[in-house]
């Protein structure tokens, strides 16, 4: 089934990076349920990482809370694909409306 890609507007992205920090001190967000996220024992310390990379899920709203937009965040991160900034943006969305 055809699905609609999910878009985001960069306002809402930036609220999604301020927000982050303080969910993941909450513990408000479970990345367990996010396809595109994994977090495996040993590797990058056992943190969230974009799935089949080394880089850390909280990179993305870091530089996103310090100004960088998706774009540049892609160009940063060359292993992290599109889909996979979307998964976390949208499952990040979902859970803080649902807390």
């Amino acid at each position: 089934m055809w699905r609609r890609p999910f878009v985001l507007s960069e306002r809402l992205v930036r609220l999604l990076a301020f927000c982050w920090g303080f969910a993941t001190l909450k513990g408000m967000i479970d990345w367990s349920q996010c396809p595109a996220v994994e977090r495996i024992p040993g590797k990058v310390s056992g943190v969230w990482l974009f799935k089949s990379t080394r880089v850390p899920v909280k990179a993305l709203f870091e530089n996103i809370e310090g100004g960088a937009t998706v774009t540049e965040f892609l160009e940063w991160f060359p292993g992290v694909e599109q889909a996979q900034v979307d998964a976390v943006l949208e499952y990040a969305q979902r859970s803080l409306e649902s807390a």
